[in-house]
């Protein structure tokens, strides 16, 4: 008799993009799998043997508990929803609900139902969904990608030369300073590199457009991935789309504050250079120099030579 799972993802880009992988497993393995995300949905055509739901009420909770085998809820503190289904659901299927955990802390082993999955925070997202997969389901087929399958018209990687700068995120510290970002692509521009921007919104970024660098905005998430997909490398903050960037076999180049926090997050399905500030620069509690003031810390330069790891680690194409 086949299982039936219900998997509940965090709804930020990113997260859905690299969490994929646990429905992919899933139905790698003859499950049949429904994934409920509010972000994911507009890439449907991408997986479409892995359906993509929107979350439910609290309401719609007995309902949903009375419908699957299985569940697998991705922890959030915030959510109303999340919480009460973790409740109720573990009162009635105690091992059939899973509680999984992704933040990069050593004390994340004290969270109460750390032992459902054992997450380990030095691993990508990816690689913690393959080990949950292997020694809690004990799944035969594994694999770490997110079960994309590009749609026809595509050519991989067409625009080889094409260099994506996705320069925003969610939050405002997670940001490269804009300055540094074009000098970055000056750098690039001259060697002979297409650069374009993709700032989310053209809004405070028009003015590159004069230094000879296209902008670009989409009207669907679908139409940015095609051309993501088209393209050669993205460059960005951590972010969603270099989670999506990455699952689509593109190469990748992260900015991020503390290596510790790309160990778990910075995308992990493809080729991915991670650009974060010396681990020697102090970041002891209650005097974080190193989070509070990274972007000091990271050089045009130092971008530049991760940059060109990134291209000699690309002129091969295996998967």
């Amino acid at each position: 008799m086949r299982q039936k799972a219900a998997v509940f993802l965090h709804n930020g880009l990113g997260d859905g993009v690299a969490w994929l992988v646990l429905s992919n497993n899933l139905h790698l393995n003859g499950w049949d799998v429904d994934t409920y995300q509010n972000v994911l949905q507009p890439l449907q055509g991408w997986f479409p043997h892995l359906p993509v739901i929107h979350y439910p009420s609290v309401n719609e909770i007995p309902h949903i508990l009375s419908t699957y085998d299985w569940f697998f809820v991705a922890n959030n503190d915030t959510s109303t929803f999340i919480q009460t289904l973790i409740r109720e659901g573990k009162k009635r299927f105690p091992e059939r609900l899973k509680v999984i955990y992704m933040y990069p802390s050593k004390h994340i082993v004290n969270e109460p139902y750390y032992a459902d999955c054992l997450t380990d925070p030095n691993l990508s997202v990816s690689e913690n969904m393959v080990l949950f997969c292997e020694r809690i389901l004990h799944l035969p087929k594994c694999t770490r990608q997110s079960g994309f399958i590009p749609p026809e018209g595509l050519v991989y990687r067409n625009y080889e030369r094409r260099v994506l700068i996705h320069p925003t995120s969610s939050r405002e510290s997670k940001n490269w300073p804009k300055e540094k970002y074009v000098k970055l692509a000056l750098h690039l521009q001259e060697r002979g590199f297409q650069v374009v921007f993709l700032p989310g919104e053209k809004s405070g970024w028009e003015d590159v457009v004069d230094l000879g660098f296209d902008v670009e905005t989409f009207g669907s998430l679908d139409a940015l991935a095609r051309y993501i997909y088209e393209s050669g490398y993205l460059i960005g903050n951590d972010s969603g789309l270099g989670h999506l960037a990455s699952a689509l076999k593109i190469p990748t180049l992260t900015f991020c504050r503390r290596k510790t926090l790309a160990n778990l997050w910075a995308p992990g399905f493809y080729k991915n250079e991670v650009v974060a500030p010396s681990c020697w620069i102090p970041n002891i509690r209650g005097f974080r120099l190193r989070d509070m003031h990274w972007k000091k810390f990271v050089s045009v330069n130092k971008a530049l030579k991760a940059f060109d790891r990134l291209l000699f680690n690309s002129m091969t194409h295996e998967t």
